[in-house]
């Protein structure tokens, strides 16, 4: 254990890159875990070992964690669950949790992308749950991490810094006075406006993977942040943060840029954005996707861009290249992104904006 920290039963929902090492993580710290998986082979594969291996920062085979495929099991004995998924699977976990849910519960979405804890508590309630409960989001994902397979993972760091918002200030006090005995590095927000626009995925991901698509296509392995943002595509990048540090400005918050993101959470310096994410380290293993429907087009679009977008034209702050990449990847892909995307955000915006 690496310091003493409160016992919270947890449940991680997902075990994917992010899941499987959470949980395994927090299991780690002392807190009893149930893992939960919709797919039970992967729970089965777990279970046979005997639990997981972590390898890299943390070196463990951690076991006594539970892994289960069963949701009412994975919640009846949790308080607090942390849902790991690609955004465009929270409506259908929202709607499988919500006959299962209980009022001591509290949901945080981790990482929420934009928006993330305000459409869960919408699918929520469309799938009939009666009560108010605590529901957050993260800004990113507390490790950087990759599944090598059921059951193992490399954990590469931990982030410096994690902010955290629910959709009311108290739930928000109430989530970080958990959060923060196994999370230290977690920042309480006002307001999930900065968790939402400090979605640096939506910066990091879509341009690299839109303007190097025919490396994907054509099979090519390279480092994403490394290689495919090149000195170029950062200046590009560096513009398109502009646009998303505008939009906070309108709502009254003074975003960190890029840069200063990657600062605050891996402590990498530079003078430019390409500078910065070369010298971040802890993106030296980090390749590309190995197939365009790659989640950092398919989740970060919709549930980034998109969403940006749509905040943008309301706030009428610049929004040009924001706009462009959501062309770009409509143009490519031939479907309109907005269809999939979180662009019903009027409600969100009229209850977030400055008032006068």
């Amino acid at each position: 254990m690496i310091e003493n920290r409160k016992t919270l039963r947890y449940c991680v929902i997902g075990a994917g890159h992010g899941g499987q090492a959470l949980a395994a993580y927090l299991q780690y710290l002392g807190n009893p875990t149930v893992l939960y998986n919709r797919t039970k082979i992967v729970v089965d594969e777990i279970n046979a070992l005997g639990g997981i291996e972590l390898y890299g920062m943390i070196n463990a085979m951690v076991k006594g964690m539970i892994a289960t495929s069963d949701l009412r099991l994975a919640l009846e004995s949790t308080d607090f669950i942390i849902v790991c998924i690609p955004a465009h699977a929270h409506q259908d976990i929202a709607t499988r949790l919500a006959p299962f849910l209980k009022p001591h519960h509290k949901i945080v979405i981790h990482p929420g992308r934009t928006l993330g804890a305000y459409m869960f508590e919408r699918y929520l309630k469309e799938a009939g749950l009666t009560f108010q409960l605590p529901i957050g989001e993260t800004d990113t994902f507390a490790l950087t991490s990759r599944k090598i397979r059921p059951g193992l993972s490399h954990v590469y760091s931990r982030k410096k810094q994690l902010k955290v918002a629910a959709l009311s200030p108290e739930f928000t006090d109430a989530i970080y006075n958990e959060m923060r005995h196994s999370f230290s590095m977690i920042v309480a927000c006002d307001s999930p406006v900065e968790t939402s626009l400090s979605n640096i995925g939506a910066i990091f991901h879509p341009v690299g993977a839109l303007l190097n698509i025919g490396r994907i296509e054509s099979g090519e392995s390279y480092l994403h942040y490394k290689q495919g943002i090149s000195p170029t595509i950062a200046r590009f990048l560096e513009k398109l943060d502009a646009e998303r540090i505008e939009l906070g400005q309108f709502f009254g918050y003074q975003l960190h840029t890029a840069c200063q993101w990657l600062e605050d959470v891996y402590g990498s310096h530079g003078n430019s954005l390409f500078d910065t994410l070369q010298n971040t380290s802890q993106y030296d293993e980090i390749f590309s996707p190995n197939e365009i429907t790659t989640r950092y087009v398919y989740e970060d679009i919709p549930t980034g861009i998109v969403p940006m977008v749509h905040l943008a034209k309301l706030a009428q702050t610049k929004h040009s290249y924001l706009q462009l990449t959501l062309d770009l990847a409509n143009a490519l892909y031939g479907i309109d992104f907005n269809d999939i995307g979180r662009w019903d955000v009027e409600d969100f915006f009229n209850r977030y904006r400055p008032k006068v």
